[in-house]
């Protein structure tokens, strides 16, 4: 059984009268022990579920359609931890200090399934694998890096230890599970003839195995005593995209789209343009950095700018270093095409490192300290969404409002999509 964290308000669940604080045991005879479970089980269209409130078991039925929810939400349950040592993992590079959830490494099919999290397969068990059959979780995340078992074991940090990926991806493409795969590069480990080898071995799992994500190693400057590695050169990016172009064009005829794509960072790192729509079929990496300048870029063409007639103000934007690019066309076309004035302020991070230059790993108080030492008169302040969990905190856990309240000065996060950006800053600049 697991402990109810929240019901709905107007929901099923508060008319039985289940509330918060109740535990949830099984519904129809079976077992609930986390979310997952929960969304398996309600389906039904008549429920038997079991409760336990103030220590007492009770029995309580009820009718809905298939569609709808119970309007239960669980406390989140004791993920699997990560049983590798990567060399190249993000965890070991990062400081003292942040909150203790950030040093929490997962490798859990479940978390998988429910967020896309990236799964290395080295702790599953025959239960696991049992689970995901019955109960179709798909589609699931799976970091393989190589094809071949002792380039992998190096990788993973498990050298003499099983981690081949060529029996548990065709067990989960024999139940008809789909896959979305990672390679992280390392240069002079798993790159060159050997992605190109791990590329074409996982296309034989297609459609099952969907598609590759080639995803640039991350290095911070807290690397000291670890694996000895190095970013990607231009160069490098720029032959990776040159094989990956290549690669597609078989794919292509053979499956009918382009199965194989590259991280943004890996393009503007190569200052490569960014690729037309088509290039990445239905995004399937997105919240993997795969396709959002494509995105962004595109939304930036649909935004309409006669919502901005009239407004005058000045605004700045604070990004990172990779995004820059594409944040300065949006700024460019509001200086071109309205009377607001517009700015950009490019921030290093000085937590991670200038090398981490992605706008998602930008902190509070690198943001605040560009902010209070910009002197020009500016009357709002946009910085990254992506770079504020659920919360609205940072990664150094300060918040959007304090922004505003230790700076002095009115800040907002870019909305979601970033076409309806003047809507957003007309209702700002009016106030």
């Amino acid at each position: 059984m697991i402990e109810i964290k929240e019901v709905e308000k107007e929901s099923i669940a508060q008319g039985l009268g289940i509330s918060k604080g109740d535990r949830i045991c099984s519904i129809n005879g079976c077992k609930i022990r986390d979310e997952i479970d929960l969304i398996f089980y309600e389906s039904d269209s008549n429920l038997m579920i079991e409760i336990e409130k103030d220590k007492k078991r009770r029995f309580i039925t009820a009718r809905k359609l298939p569609e709808v929810k119970l309007g239960i939400k669980l406390v989140p349950f004791e993920f699997k931890r990560c049983n590798n040592s990567c060399i190249f993992c993000f965890y070991d590079q990062m400081p003292k200090g942040l909150r203790e959830c950030l040093y929490q490494k997962d490798d859990d099919y479940r978390l998988s399934f429910l967020y896309g999290n990236y799964i290395t397969l080295t702790n599953m068990i025959e239960e696991d694998y049992k689970r995901i059959e019955e109960q179709r979780l798909s589609p699931l995340y799976v970091s393989v890096h190589s094809t071949n078992p002792d380039v992998r074991a190096q990788m993973l940090g498990r050298d003499g230890k099983e981690v081949d990926t060529q029996k548990p991806l065709k067990r989960l493409a024999d139940a008809k599970i789909a896959v979305h795969t990672q390679i992280v590069i390392c240069p002079g480990i798993n790159d060159g003839e050997r992605l190109e080898k791990t590329v074409f071995e996982l296309s034989q799992f297609f459609p099952y195995v969907r598609s590759i994500a080639i995803i640039p190693v991350g290095l911070t400057k807290y690397r000291r005593g670890l694996f000895p590695l190095r970013a990607l050169t231009q160069k490098e990016c720029l032959e990776v995209i040159k094989n990956i172009f290549r690669w597609q064009e078989d794919f292509r005829k053979r499956f009918g789209i382009g199965f194989v794509y590259p991280s943004d960072e890996i393009l503007i790192t190569a200052e490569f343009a960014v690729p037309m729509k088509e290039f990445y079929d239905e995004f399937p990496q997105l919240e993997n950095g795969v396709g959002n300048s494509r995105i962004f870029l595109d939304d930036i063409e649909e935004i309409n700018i006669m919502e901005l007639n009239g407004i005058k103000g000045t605004i700045v934007f604070i990004t990172s270093h990779l995004p820059f690019p594409w944040v300065n066309l949006l700024r460019k076309r509001l200086l071109l095409e309205t009377s607001i004035i517009c700015d950009i302020f490019p921030i290093e991070n000085s937590l991670f490192g200038e090398s981490v230059t992605v706008s998602g790993l930008l902190v509070g108080m690198d943001i605040l300290t560009a902010i209070k030492a910009y002197e020009k008169k500016a009357d709002l302040f946009i910085i990254p969404s992506n770079c504020l969990n659920e919360d609205g905190l940072f990664l150094d856990d300060i918040s959007l409002s304090d922004l505003t309240q230790l700076s002095g000065r009115r800040v907002i996060a870019t909305p979601s999509p970033i076409s309806v950006l003047p809507k957003t800053i007309r209702k700002e600049l009016i106030k």
